[in-house]
Protein backbone atom coordinates (compact mmCIF):
# COMPACT_ATOMS: atom_id res chain seq x y z
CA UNK A 1 0.00 0.00 0.00
CA UNK A 2 1.32 3.43 -0.97
CA UNK A 3 2.06 5.75 1.96
CA UNK A 4 -0.07 8.90 2.32
CA UNK A 5 1.37 12.08 0.82
CA UNK A 6 1.87 13.73 4.22
CA UNK A 7 4.03 10.80 5.38
CA UNK A 8 6.14 11.05 2.24
CA UNK A 9 6.43 14.82 2.78
CA UNK A 10 7.57 14.34 6.37
CA UNK A 11 10.07 11.61 5.44
CA UNK A 12 11.77 13.41 2.57
CA UNK A 13 11.33 17.14 3.23
CA UNK A 14 14.83 17.60 4.68
CA UNK A 15 16.46 15.70 1.80
CA UNK A 16 14.65 17.81 -0.80
CA UNK A 17 15.40 21.02 1.09
CA UNK A 18 19.14 20.31 1.43
CA UNK A 19 19.41 19.36 -2.24
CA UNK A 20 17.58 22.48 -3.46
CA UNK A 21 19.58 24.70 -1.10
CA UNK A 22 22.82 23.20 -2.39
CA UNK A 23 21.78 24.17 -5.92
CA UNK A 24 20.39 27.66 -5.21
CA UNK A 25 22.49 28.86 -2.28
CA UNK A 26 19.94 31.03 -0.51
CA UNK A 27 17.04 30.41 1.83
CA UNK A 28 14.45 32.57 0.08
CA UNK A 29 14.69 30.94 -3.33
CA UNK A 30 15.05 27.54 -1.71
CA UNK A 31 11.84 28.01 0.27
CA UNK A 32 9.99 28.99 -2.90
CA UNK A 33 11.36 26.14 -4.99
CA UNK A 34 10.79 23.50 -2.29
CA UNK A 35 7.19 24.67 -1.98
CA UNK A 36 6.82 24.35 -5.74
CA UNK A 37 8.36 20.84 -5.67
CA UNK A 38 5.87 19.60 -3.10
CA UNK A 39 2.98 21.33 -4.84
CA UNK A 40 3.84 19.50 -8.06
CA UNK A 41 4.35 16.25 -6.16
CA UNK A 42 0.97 16.62 -4.47
CA UNK A 43 -0.74 17.24 -7.80
CA UNK A 44 0.94 14.19 -9.35
CA UNK A 45 0.86 11.94 -6.28
CA UNK A 46 -1.88 9.75 -7.72
CA UNK A 47 0.43 8.87 -10.64
CA UNK A 48 3.16 7.50 -8.33
CA UNK A 49 3.25 3.74 -8.79
CA UNK A 50 2.88 1.43 -5.81
CA UNK A 51 6.39 -0.02 -6.14
CA UNK A 52 8.12 3.23 -7.17
CA UNK A 53 10.91 4.86 -5.23
CA UNK A 54 9.21 7.94 -3.78
CA UNK A 55 12.48 9.65 -2.81
CA UNK A 56 13.94 9.36 -6.31
CA UNK A 57 10.60 10.50 -7.76
CA UNK A 58 10.66 13.61 -5.55
CA UNK A 59 14.28 14.38 -6.41
CA UNK A 60 13.46 14.16 -10.10
CA UNK A 61 10.68 16.69 -9.59
CA UNK A 62 13.10 18.86 -7.57
CA UNK A 63 15.75 18.70 -10.26
CA UNK A 64 13.30 19.72 -12.99
CA UNK A 65 11.86 22.50 -10.82
CA UNK A 66 15.37 23.92 -10.25
CA UNK A 67 15.99 23.85 -14.00
CA UNK A 68 12.72 25.74 -14.54
CA UNK A 69 13.72 28.23 -11.83
CA UNK A 70 17.01 29.03 -13.58
CA UNK A 71 15.30 29.33 -16.96
CA UNK A 72 12.90 31.92 -15.57
CA UNK A 73 15.69 33.65 -13.70
CA UNK A 74 17.84 33.92 -16.82
CA UNK A 75 15.44 36.60 -18.07
CA UNK A 76 16.38 38.85 -15.16
CA UNK A 77 20.18 38.88 -15.44
CA UNK A 78 20.72 42.13 -13.55
CA UNK A 79 18.66 40.99 -10.58
CA UNK A 80 20.46 37.66 -10.54
CA UNK A 81 23.90 39.28 -10.54
CA UNK A 82 22.93 41.62 -7.70
CA UNK A 83 21.48 38.75 -5.71
CA UNK A 84 24.63 36.68 -6.19
CA UNK A 85 26.83 39.57 -5.08
CA UNK A 86 24.78 40.13 -1.94
CA UNK A 87 24.61 36.41 -1.27
CA UNK A 88 28.31 35.82 -1.87
CA UNK A 89 29.34 38.54 0.57
CA UNK A 90 27.30 37.11 3.42
CA UNK A 91 28.13 33.53 2.47
CA UNK A 92 31.84 34.31 2.16
CA UNK A 93 31.88 36.06 5.53
CA UNK A 94 30.62 32.85 7.16
CA UNK A 95 33.03 30.64 5.23
CA UNK A 96 36.11 32.69 6.08
CA UNK A 97 35.84 31.22 9.57
CA UNK A 98 36.50 27.75 8.20
CA UNK A 99 39.20 27.44 5.52
CA UNK A 100 38.36 23.78 4.95
CA UNK A 101 34.83 24.63 3.85
CA UNK A 102 36.16 27.43 1.64
CA UNK A 103 38.56 25.01 0.01
CA UNK A 104 35.80 22.47 -0.52
CA UNK A 105 33.67 25.11 -2.22
CA UNK A 106 36.53 26.17 -4.48
CA UNK A 107 37.39 22.58 -5.28
CA UNK A 108 33.80 21.76 -6.20
CA UNK A 109 33.70 24.74 -8.55
CA UNK A 110 36.43 23.12 -10.67
CA UNK A 111 34.18 20.14 -11.38
CA UNK A 112 31.86 20.09 -14.38
CA UNK A 113 28.22 20.84 -13.52
CA UNK A 114 27.21 17.20 -14.06
CA UNK A 115 29.80 16.02 -11.52
CA UNK A 116 28.72 18.66 -9.00
CA UNK A 117 25.16 17.42 -9.48
CA UNK A 118 26.17 13.84 -8.64
CA UNK A 119 27.90 14.91 -5.44
CA UNK A 120 24.93 17.05 -4.40
CA UNK A 121 22.47 14.23 -5.04
CA UNK A 122 24.65 11.77 -3.10
CA UNK A 123 25.68 13.90 -0.12
CA UNK A 124 23.15 16.73 0.18
CA UNK A 125 20.01 14.89 -0.91
CA UNK A 126 21.37 11.63 0.57
CA UNK A 127 20.20 9.52 -2.34
CA UNK A 128 21.41 5.97 -2.86
CA UNK A 129 23.19 5.19 -6.11
CA UNK A 130 20.12 3.40 -7.44
CA UNK A 131 18.03 6.52 -6.76
CA UNK A 132 20.61 8.78 -8.38
CA UNK A 133 20.56 6.50 -11.39
CA UNK A 134 16.82 6.96 -11.62
CA UNK A 135 17.18 10.75 -11.46
CA UNK A 136 20.04 11.15 -13.95
CA UNK A 137 19.42 8.10 -16.16
CA UNK A 138 22.70 6.28 -15.52
CA UNK A 139 23.53 2.82 -14.19
CA UNK A 140 24.18 2.27 -10.51
CA UNK A 141 27.62 0.72 -11.12
CA UNK A 142 28.73 3.56 -13.38
CA UNK A 143 27.67 6.08 -10.73
CA UNK A 144 29.54 4.30 -7.92
CA UNK A 145 32.75 4.39 -9.94
CA UNK A 146 32.26 7.98 -11.02
CA UNK A 147 31.47 9.29 -7.52
CA UNK A 148 34.42 7.37 -6.06
CA UNK A 149 36.74 9.01 -8.60
CA UNK A 150 35.15 12.41 -8.01
CA UNK A 151 35.74 12.14 -4.26
CA UNK A 152 39.40 11.30 -4.82
CA UNK A 153 39.72 14.26 -7.20
CA UNK A 154 37.98 16.65 -4.80
CA UNK A 155 40.14 15.34 -1.95
CA UNK A 156 43.31 16.16 -3.87
CA UNK A 157 42.00 19.61 -4.80
CA UNK A 158 41.00 20.36 -1.19
CA UNK A 159 44.40 19.22 0.10
CA UNK A 160 46.21 21.46 -2.38
CA UNK A 161 43.94 24.36 -1.47
CA UNK A 162 44.48 23.89 2.26
CA UNK A 163 48.24 23.71 1.78
CA UNK A 164 48.04 26.94 -0.23
CA UNK A 165 45.89 28.60 2.44
CA UNK A 166 48.30 27.47 5.16
CA UNK A 167 51.34 28.89 3.40
CA UNK A 168 49.71 32.14 2.28
CA UNK A 169 48.04 33.17 5.45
Amino acid sequence: MKEPFIDMYDRFFNNVYRYVYSKLGNKWDTDDVVSEVFRKAFERFSTLQEDSNAKAWLMTIARHTIIDFYRKKKDNVTGEILEQLVHEESFEAKLEIDDDIECLKKSMSYLPEEDQELIKLKYFAELKYKEIGYVVGKSEDALKTRVFRLLKKVGILVKKCIEGVGTNG
